[in-house]
Parts: structure tokens; C-alpha cells; sequence
């Protein structure tokens, strides 16, 4: 029993991580009726339906949500990307005030003010004070720029499917861990219902004895020894009462739901099907790993992109006045394509590219890591949901065993032919059957589960494609 107590304490501790994602809305107090969107309520207690459960956790689940939002940041991204293929817009209006000869001159010449008095010497060289409103509207349209409009888009789509990506890896775990959560509090309780019935039974043996040692057949030392083996029970009584209590409460962590009820599971079957094909071709999070290296193939070629020559072409259109903002008086316009090629600056160029291609070959080898890890991790899974099958069946086996031999032994106890000692030595083994049984019950259910996890569920992602 012990082992199977360690084994829900361990789990919880496993999943304390990945619930610290759904931590309750503290601040918003819940509905009333929000427990009711786990299961059904009899005599105060909430009886948790997995499937409910899972739906819930899917909807509430923050990391859940957060990943959600990292997958619109990276779409939006990608939308940000087409402004290489895109012309850029811009007006611009301000004012300048001078009483430098050459800027007032050019202010008034801007304006078509020109006149003959004006190239006097003196007036050339004292213009006094000039006013100048500028109100100017620009188009800028890119030609070429070395491939990084056409790269740095395919970047930008490659990353945004590879967020979309983990953000459906991301539900699938969810999935997993409520149904983690809740076979957990299944197997709590059938733990305790094993306890509870363990006691039962020692304090029947304990009984049976005093009345042996009463009727001389029995020694002190019978009642001694059932004494101790139920205050054993007990204390163990006291650590699976805590694990339920404990896994109640990851039920709210999980589902941010807030309730008074306690929690306990509505019954669950797993129906036998054909076994789960473990492949790993639609793991979301391989195919994320793999949008990330085409992301770095891309950017790579961005930086290369970067030593090329550069043409862009502009048009431009300026209103002019002395005294009046978005002034009319006078107005010209400008037309031009123009060329940039950075030839050397400070291998600050080449340095960028061998850091792309480095990043390129790390998400590479990521990603060919990535796949085969995958691959072994659903390997893993099907050994394990098929050995948990297994054991299932050599479990009810044992349990069958155990509890003959517990009658046979009572009652070989009760005539004086086994002794207190061969009597709880046998009802050791059949509490230990019964935890066995239902830990390997528990362990089907969570190892089909991790299998279907493993395989991945092959749901598409939104967003950018």
C-alpha cells in the first residue's frame, strides 16, 4: 500500500506544475452554478464528470489561453511581414521660423514669393524674419531588396503556423493532464475505499481475537499484534483521506471553479478498441519544430538578402505656406528611384549571415532530436498502455487469491490451526492486492490517455497558414 500511496503523491507533484497554469480567478468571484459545468450535485457532493472536466479546463486554463494569444501575435506578425511587398504611406506637416539669409530666401523661393527687390544685397543679406509651413505627403513602394521582402514573409508564416502549432500541442496536453487530475481522484478514492474496508476487516480480527483470549484459546499477544496491524491501517487511513483532499483540490487549481461541494469522480469505463497507433506524424509539437526550421532557413536567407543591392521608388507631393497650416500658397512635387548597396559594413553583414545559418542548422538539429525523441516517447506509451492492460488482468487474478485465502486463513485462525501472525501476514496481501487492482485500473486509463498524447490528435491548427 505504501507504494501505491507514494505513487499518487508523486503524480500530484507532477501535476502541481502544470497546474500552476490554471490558477483560480481570485478576483472574480464564481458563479453559483459554475460547479455544476463539472458534473452533478447529490448531498453535497459534486460528482466530477471527465469529460466535463476536460471541456472546462480546455476553456479556462490561462497558460492555455496565454498560448492562444502568442499564436495571435505571431499571425499578427505575419501580416506585419507583407509591408516588404507593400508601399508605405506618410504625411507630415511642420513649421520653421528663421532669420538665416540662405533659409528665408529658400522659404520664400518655396513659395513662389520671389521678387526682383529681393536680390538686393541688403535685402539678401537681412531678410529679417520668415515664417515657412511645409505640409508634405510621400509614397514609398519597394522594387527589389535582395529577396528579404519574399524571405522575411515565409519567415514570418513559418513561425506563425509553428506558434499555431504548439498552441494545439498545448490543448492536447491540457486534455491529458485533466484526465490525469481526474483518474487521480478516482484512484484516491478507491484507495480509501480499499483502506476502509482493510479496517473492517482488523478490527474483526482484532475482535476475534479478544474473544479467543477471553474463551483461553488465544494468547495477549494475539490481540496485541491485531492491535497494531489496525493502528497501521489507520495511519495509512489518515494519509489517503489527505490525497483525496488533495486531489479535490487539484480539480479546482485545474478549472479555476470554485466550490464548497466535495469533489468526487463520476464513474468511468475504458472501452476495449483496437489498440492506438502510436505515430508521431501529426504531433503538433514536431511539426512546430519543423516550422521553426524553415523560419531559420528563411532568415538566412533575409541576411543575405541584406548584402544586396537595394532599389526603392518614391513620389512626393508638398504644400507651402508662410502663415497658414495645411497652407496652400504654393506646392511642388518630386519623383524618384533610388539605389542602396551596403558594401562593406564592419563584417557587421557577414557576421549576420553566419549567425542565420547557425541558427538555421540548430533548428535542424532540434528538429531531427525533436522527431526522434517523439517517435521513443510513443514507443514508450504503447508498451506501457499495454503492460497497464496486462496487469489489469493478472491484478483481478490476485485479488480473487487473496481474498480466498483470507477466508480460509480466518478460519483456519478460529480452530487453532494458523496463528495471529499467518493471519495478517494473508490480509496484508489482500489489502496489497486490492491497491494493486486499483492502481493498475487507474494506470489504463492514464496510459491510454498518454498514448493518445504521445500519437498526437492530428487537430489542425488556426491562424496563419
Amino acid at each position: 500500500m505504501n507504494r501505491t500511496i507514494l505513487t499518487i503523491t508523486l503524480m500530484m507533484t507532477v501535476l502541481s506544475s502544470a497546474g500552476s497554469g490554471a490558477l483560480a480567478q481570485e478576483a472574480a468571484a464564481p458563479a453559483p452554478d459554475d460547479a455544476l459545468r463539472l458534473g452533478t450535485v447529490a448531498h453535497d457532493t459534486l460528482f466530477v464528470d471527465r469529460a466535463q472536466l476536460v471541456a472546462v479546463a480546455l476553456e479556462r486554463n490561462e497558460m492555455l489561453m496565454a498560448a492562444g494569444s502568442m499564436a495571435d501575435a505571431a499571425d499578427a506578425e505575419a501580416t506585419g511581414a507583407l509591408s516588404g511587398y507593400l508601399p508605405r504611406v506618410s504625411a507630415n506637416s511642420y513649421f520653421l521660423r528663421s532669420d538665416d539669409a540662405l533659409n528665408s530666401f529658400g522659404y520664400r523661393l518655396q513659395n513662389r514669393g520671389i521678387a526682383a527687390s529681393d536680390f538686393a544685397p541688403d535685402n539678401l543679406n537681412n531678410p529679417g524674419e520668415t515664417n515657412h509651413w511645409v505640409t508634405s505627403f510621400q509614397l514609398q513602394q519597394p522594387i527589389f531588396n535582395g529577396g528579404m521582402g519574399i524571405n522575411g514573409k515565409q519567415a514570418a508564416d513559418a513561425a506563425a503556423r509553428a506558434a499555431n502549432f504548439d498552441h494545439a500541442r498545448a490543448r492536447e496536453t491540457v486534455v491529458l493532464q485533466s484526465i490525469e487530475v481526474f483518474e487521480g481522484l478516482t484512484l484516491a478514492l478507491s484507495l480509501e475505499s480499499v483502506i476502509a474496508s482493510a479496517i473492517v476487516q482488523a478490527e474483526a480480527h482484532e475482535s476475534l481475537a479478544r474473544s479467543l483470549m477471553e474463551a483461553e484459546m488465544a494468547t495477549e499477544a494475539d490481540v496485541l499484534q491485531a492491535t497494531v496491524f489496525l493502528s497501521r491501517l489507520r495511519q495509512q487511513e489518515i494519509t489517503v483521506n489527505n490525497q483525496v483532499a488533495m486531489s479535490g483540490e487539484m480539480v479546482r487549481l485545474l478549472t479555476a471553479v470554485e466550490t464548497p461541494f466535495v469533489i468526487a469522480p463520476s464513474p468511468v469505463t475504458v472501452a476495449q478498441t483496437s489498440p492506438v497507433v502510436a505515430t508521431t506524424d501529426n504531433r503538433s509539437d514536431i511539426l512546430a519544430r519543423g516550422e521553426e526550421a524553415r523560419a531559420a532557413a528563411e532568415m538566412a536567407n533575409v541576411a543575405v538578402g541584406a548584402m544586396l543591392p537595394h532599389i526603392n521608388f518614391s513620389i512626393q507631393r508638398d504644400y507651402y505656406s508662410h502663415d497658414t497650416l495645411f497652407g496652400n500658397d504654393a506646392k511642388s512635387w518630386g519623383l524618384g528611384v533610388y539605389g542602396t548597396w551596403d558594401l562593406f559594413k564592419g563584417m557587421e553583414n557577414i557576421a549576420n549571415v553566419r549567425k542565420t545559418k547557425a541558427e538555421k542548422r540548430a533548428a535542424e538539429y532540434r528538429f531531427q532530436f525533436e522527431s526522434r525523441k517523439a517517435r521513443h516517447e510513443a514507443a514508450q506509451a504503447r508498451r506501457n498502455a499495454e503492460a497497464s492492460r496486462s496487469r489489469v488482468t493478472v491484478a483481478e487474478g490476485a485479488v480473487d487469491a487473496a481474498r480466498a485465502s483470507l477466508r480460509i486463513v480466518s478460519n483456519q485462525y478460529r480452530e487453532g490451526l494458523a496463528s495471529m501472525i499467518d493471519l495478517l501476514d494473508v490480509q496484508t496481501s489482500a489489502t496489497r492486492a486490492e491497491g494493486d487492482l486499483v492502481q493498475a485500473l487507474h494506470d489504463q486509463r492514464v496510459d491510454l490517455a498518454r498514448l493518445i498524447h504521445a500519437a498526437g490528435s492530428g487537430t489542425a491548427p488556426g491562424g496563419n497558414q
